[in-house]
């Protein structure tokens, strides 16, 4: 599977450049094309939010219906920026499949559906760690893991140079894990080191890092195993990001939410722990 299409979605007052640098970088690595989604709640959306606290006449209508235009037109102009910086074609429609450009979409309505459907004909979702104040950002992530199907890179603070110089794949056997491995064996093609760690808990015997590195050699790509002994008083999520701070990682892969949701947001977890502490890009596929 080629990893052709890279989705950036976006939102009024969302900054996007980490995500379109981080596009960028995989972009041409990868040979894919970087297409922009502009989501925006339509007029009758930002209307039904408003009803019951303005009265909503034809001058608030216009009003909004303007306010959403600009929005988008700023919203472009600051991608075309970009590119103009960075030295991407930015194109109307599509072009070469081997050729790195941007593409710009104008979606209206609510984030769920839109991006539901968006992320779906694409290869990869890139989102920004959730921002509190910022609810785009965490409405994007919760969308793309739960609903859209395909991977995620979630991009923290930093974006390095080259996000797959060294891909550290955080391993438990999960059909989390699983699934995120045979949506990204092109991308771990493309790595140019890639360790397999395995966090030593009491289901350590039942998945072995080696055995997924004999898996990744019929696919050309040559894995090196590791075992991470966890701490007493350390969490295996704390562990997981010191383990990839140590060995200079540009990218942490992982399945997200192995328990569920309601386990991790009552009692903590590895996902929840990665997803909000994370300041390298993290590749996730529930």
């Amino acid at each position: 599977m080629f990893l052709r299409c890279l989705l950036v979605p976006t939102a009024p007052g969302v900054d996007a450049t980490r995500r379109l640098d981080a596009a960028l970088r995989l972009g041409r690595r990868l040979h894919a094309h970087i297409a922009v989604s502009f989501m925006a709640p339509g007029p009758e959306h930002v209307m039904a939010s408003m009803a019951s606290l303005v009265p909503l006449d034809y001058a608030t209508i216009d009003a909004i219906e303007r306010g959403v235009r600009e929005a988008a037109a700023e919203g472009k102009a600051a991608v075309q920026a970009w590119c103009q910086r960075e030295g991407v074609p930015f194109m109307s429609s599509g072009g070469r499949l081997d050729a790195t450009f941007a593409t710009w979409a104008e979606l209206s309505g609510e984030i769920e559906p839109l991006l539901t459907l968006a992320g779906r004909i694409n290869d990869l979702v890139i989102v920004d760690r959730p921002v509190p104040g910022v609810p785009f950002t965490g409405r994007a992530l919760d969308t793309a893991l739960f609903s859209v199907g395909r991977p995620t890179l979630m991009v923290g603070e930093t974006v390095p140079y080259d996000l797959l110089d060294h891909v550290m794949i955080a391993w438990n056997g999960s059909l989390e894990a699983t699934r995120l491995i045979g949506q990204s064996i092109t991308l771990l093609h493309e790595a140019t080191r890639v360790t397999v760690l395995h966090a030593r808990t009491e289901r350590f015997e039942e998945a072995r890092a080696a055995d997924l590195c004999a898996y990744l050699r019929w696919h050309g790509i040559v894995a090196e195993a590791a075992t991470l002994d966890i701490e007493d008083g350390t969490s295996i999520g704390e562990a997981i990001l010191a383990e990839a701070e140590r060995r200079h990682a540009s990218m942490l892969a992982m399945g997200a939410y192995t328990h569920s949701r309601v386990r991790e947001f009552l009692l903590g977890g590895v996902t929840r722990h990665v997803i909000e502490h994370a300041r390298i890009p993290v590749l996730l596929a529930h």
